[in-house]
């Protein structure tokens, strides 16, 4: 039977009715458009779906409900989020949750999310409430109990792009301009907001806005003091002639939202009972949007995420010609789910080992060859730390009624990077040679600004540190940084929780996303300890 059509007023979500079909879309409405003509014809099948959006570069969520059948859609990078059960959908987790009674909690989801923060695979924290994966679609049809959910496009490599180094650079940097053209005609003169660090992809972003003419631009830089990503992000602003404002994270100002009951209603629109919301610039931002400095229409331009899509989180590991799916699982592990050391324990591992191969389709006892193994490493960070954990972070911006743009996740530059080989994606080689030779106003080739996690008077950890050192060794070199981190880069992210708590889990936690997971799943109930 067709599905109930649950909608949730969420920014840039619109519902509307065209003849008999029922349509709850956002993003780009070229999409929603596209499977709206494919539907009103004929019957829909996931052929016929795919093929209606194959050719949208933006970015798109949609749910469709006729009488005889109802479909959901979501672009290739999950950008805005769709969750259904086995007789409804929605655009909103809590609502589908509450509205179907779904209240059982999914061990293996709470296991992920207390070791990753997130949950892998189109699991939630509670059993029969599902998400859409990254370009996935899902349908209900009249003679059938159960919906079809079908993968549309992944990011496994196609056929390898052989050409040479410099055909790549100039194909990828035309890529690139077209993403960013799109974001400037969508945009329509409206103000674009760029968080700005020290970091390669904020700055692609803002120089090539400037070079493409587009002059309603403003940048900001946020953090505690002193920091190196201030220094450098004055510097390009600068040499750029952009706007830009430096906002000090403040740890009271975290601990005050932390404990109010603003947290509590950002956590619910974000979460998404999958992820653990991101905090990044949400503070920042509501500051702004507080004085009445954030215009209504701006649009928001983040740098997510050219270091991984250009290869940037390639494991070293990995970069042998032959080895085995054991040291593939082990690179997964050691970068996505480390929030905890105490939780890797054998039985989480080997239950964790089961699920990712099952979902990678591999097991145990093949031999990969190197290629492989970091398409299939690849993949898996594609599909849930990427799609559920960094891009969800857009859901601030929505939270304070604010749009957003991702051109560096336009699906066309995604193509592209899945398939440039890997010596040239390795540690960003075509990336970096592509920009080196732009250059735009010197800001690429020689321009390598030192970013480090601490700043200001915090800095004066590196003395008793090296000394450490030398005195002591490394090993306790680096458990004393570990029990400073608190007063680090992120120290308004350990704000809430206090020093004597993180001092209690110094030698455990990975970083801030360790203890705001611990404190999300309590606070839906469940157990990190216990999962």
């Amino acid at each position: 039977m067709p599905a109930d059509l649950l909608a949730a007023k969420r920014f840039g979500w619109q519902l509307r009715t065209v003849g008999d079909l029922q349509i709850l879309a956002t993003g780009d409405l070229q999409a929603a458009e596209a499977l709206v003509t494919s539907l009103q014809s004929t019957a829909p099948t996931a052929e016929r779906l795919a093929k209606a959006v194959r050719g949208v570069p933006g970015h798109f969520a949609a749910i469709i409900k006729a009488p005889t059948f109802c479909c959901a859609i979501v672009d290739h990078c999950r950008s805005s989020p769709i969750f259904y059960s086995d007789d409804a959908v929605s655009n909103d987790a809590h609502l589908l949750r509450t509205s179907k009674g779904l209240n059982t909690p999914n061990q293996d989801g709470v296991t992920d999310a207390a070791m990753a923060g997130f949950v892998t695979g189109g699991h939630t924290l509670f059993q029969g409430l599902r998400q859409l994966e990254a370009g996935s679609l899902v349908i209900w049809t009249s003679d059938a109990t159960l919906p079809t959910i079908t993968r549309y496009r992944s990011y496994m490599p196609g056929p390898v792009d052989h050409r040479s180094e410099d055909t790549l650079v100039d194909e990828f940097l035309a890529v690139l301009d077209g993403a960013i053209a799109r974001t400037i005609t969508r945009a329509a003169g409206r103000p674009l907001w760029v968080p700005l660090s020290g970091g390669r992809d904020s700055r692609i972003l803002l120089a090539k806005f400037v070079e493409q003419g587009y002059d309603n631009l403003f940048a900001f830089t946020y953090g505690p003091r002193g920091n190196d990503e201030m220094r450098a992000a004055k510097i390009i602003a600068d040499r750029l002639h952009v706007p830009w404002r430096f906002v000090p994270s403040r740890r009271s100002a975290m601990q005050h939202f932390f404990s109010g009951p603003e947290r509590d209603a950002y956590w619910t629109y974000c979460d998404g009972l999958s992820a653990v919301p991101n905090f990044q610039d949400l503070l920042t931002l509501k500051n702004f949007k507080a004085e009445g400095s954030l215009p209504e229409d701006a649009i928001v331009v983040n740098g997510q995420t050219g270091d991984f899509i250009s290869g940037g989180h390639i494991p070293a590991k990995l970069m042998q010609s032959v080895l085995g799916p054991n040291l593939l699982f082990d690179a997964i592990v050691g970068k996505h789910f480390s929030l905890w050391h105490s939780l890797k324990t054998p039985e989480r591992l080997d239950a964790l080992r089961d699920r990712v191969f099952s979902q990678l389709g591999i097991t145990s006892h093949e031999t990969l060859d190197r290629d492989t193994a970091i398409a299939y490493y690849e993949q898996f960070e594609f599909d849930e730390r990427q799609a559920k954990y960094v891009i969800n972070g857009q859901r601030n911006y929505e939270f304070l009624n604010r749009d957003w743009s991702l051109p560096l996740w336009d699906s066309a530059l995604v193509e592209f990077w899945r398939n440039v080989p890997i010596e040239q994606k390795y540690r960003q080689k075509l990336f970096r040679t592509a920009l080196a030779r732009w250059d735009y106003r010197g800001l690429f080739r020689e321009f390598e600004p030192k970013v480090d996690q601490w700043s200001g008077l915090a800095k004066a950890v590196l003395i008793p540190s090296r000394l450490i050192r030398l005195s002591l060794g490394p090993s306790r070199r680096d458990k004393f940084l570990r029990h400073m981190l608190y007063f680090g880069m992120y120290r308004d992210q350990y704000a809430p929780f206090g020093y004597s708590q993180f001092l209690k889990s110094a030698n455990d936690l990975r970083n801030p996303v360790s203890l705001l997971s611990r404190a999300w799943l309590t606070e839906r109930g469940l157990s990190a300890t216990a999962a």
